[in-house]
């Protein structure tokens, strides 16, 4: 069936009897799926984890196998992205859906101590990790610092977000380069963020500066307090951004991201709290 791949191959597995079916962002099972998988996957729980490619997906995904499938427990799980609080639930009790209360999985693995841990490990041999990547105070400040390299590009992806949303005929007639999200910071070495908003908007007649809305969002991210920035900065841009700033074992230089993440989850195993929560109250629902 065209725009819910898998849904077949789901609908086969769930008929066969897996427990609770939960839908989450990923393209293969080895991204979001894997991670759930390892935190809430144990047989007593009877939930087993699939992926599909976006939050969308997901959102049609558990539609339609709520339709083929009644009275099986079928759920999904989407990342926060700008979602407000008060609609991180708001479609659960009629479609099964869940936000996370952080932005991305990834947000959730960014934890200093469990980092401190890693490398520890890492450089056991070796009397100590350089620049304090062992010590959880130090790993906080690289994390910290981490967020802050990608502040712009958070604020940059919320302005192309809320234009998406507010101008969507105006933004639909500009090329698709000039109205995607960004991944990383070096994506603005050569025009910085809100020079490239502007821009954007002149081009398609925006009746707004889309620049200066660029410098609003920037500046209240300044003034966000650490706990707060994991809702609204992806994880996925912080880890990128952490990973190349990880310390490397001499001659051997550093690990690939999936290598760094089984290490965290054998040092951590334990899963995020608030993931813990929604896995419990799509369970409770389900019995």
């Amino acid at each position: 069936m065209n725009g819910y791949p898998l849904v077949d191959e789901l609908e086969v597995t769930i008929r066969a009897g897996r427990g609770v079916a939960v839908i989450v962002e990923g393209q293969s099972a080895e991204e979001d799926p894997w991670f759930y998988g390892q935190w809430f996957g144990d047989r007593a729980r009877q939930v087993t984890f699939f992926p599909q490619n976006g939050w969308t997906r997901v959102v049609e995904a558990v539609a339609e196998l709520r339709r083929r499938c009644p009275g099986v427990p079928v759920y999904g799980i989407i990342d926060r992205d700008f979602a407000e609080k008060e609609t991180l639930d708001a479609d659960f009790a009629a479609e099964g859906i869940l936000r996370t209360s952080y932005y991305t999985l990834e947000n959730y693995l960014l934890d200093p101590v469990c980092w401190a841990a890693v490398f520890r490990l890492i450089f056991r041999r070796k009397g100590g990790a350089p620049d304090g990547w062992d010590q959880e105070e130090r790993v906080q400040e690289h994390i910290a610092a981490a967020y802050r390299s990608c502040l712009d590009l958070a604020a940059y992806n919320k302005v192309i977000k809320s234009v998406g949303e507010r101008y969507r005929a105006l933004a639909q007639a500009t090329a698709e380069a000039d109205r995607e999200y960004l991944h990383h910071p070096d994506a603005f070495a050569k025009i910085g963020p809100a020079a490239r908003l502007a821009a954007w908007g002149q081009k398609m007649g925006c009746p707004e500066d889309l620049g200066a809305r660029f410098h609003e969002h920037r500046a209240a991210l300044e003034i966000a307090s650490p706990a707060a920035l994991p809702k609204v900065v992806s994880g996925k841009h912080v880890l990128h951004v952490l990973q190349s700033r990880f310390p490397h074992l001499p001659r051997a230089g550093r690990f690939g991201l999936s290598h760094y993440l089984n290490l965290y989850l054998d040092r951590c195993p334990d899963p995020p709290a608030d993931l813990a929560g929604i896995i419990e109250r799509i369970i409770a629902d389900a019995r």
